[in-house]
């Protein structure tokens, strides 16, 4: 089962990264934040590496707001093989999620760098705080 489960029925309005992308917030229509978090260890960094699809949930304008994008489902494509030696990282690895809205469709990647012993995670925090992440801003356009 995904993290990712717990937007489904939930009209999303809004993304933001934050702790050097670390971590996802997912903002749903009616103020509620949603945060998910990287695993990281002492030898490996995870990291949201690219999200497409983010123009589905709006301009930013009124009706955008209070409408949102409704999830529809979840699509874990799970973490791909292990890639030695890539852009100067000793092992790369990556992870796809898919989240199926009536307006379309966001993909969420996910890489792993690490020395050839460790996964990549993401995890669901149901404690929201947002006051420890640092340099939370917006995702406006795909990345």
């Amino acid at each position: 089962m995904s993290c990712f489960n717990v937007l489904i029925g939930k009209r999303i309005n809004g993304l933001f990264l934050g702790n050097d992308a670390w971590t996802l917030v997912v903002r749903d229509a009616t103020g509620r934040h949603y945060r998910f978090d990287t695993g990281n260890d002492c030898c490996n960094s995870v990291w949201f590496n690219h999200i497409n699809g983010v123009n589905i949930i709006g301009n930013g304008d009124v009706f955008d707001l209070l409408r949102g994008a409704e999830v529809l489902s979840v699509e874990s494509k799970g973490w791909g093989e292990n890639r030695d030696n890539e852009k100067g990282h000793e092992v790369v690895q990556d992870g796809f999620w898919t989240l199926r809205t009536d307006r379309g469709y966001i993909d969420i990647e996910v890489r792993n760098s690490h020395n050839g012993y460790y996964g990549g995670r993401v995890d669901y925090n149901e404690e929201v705080d947002l006051s420890d992440v640092e340099d939370l801003r917006p995702v406006t356009e795909d990345f």
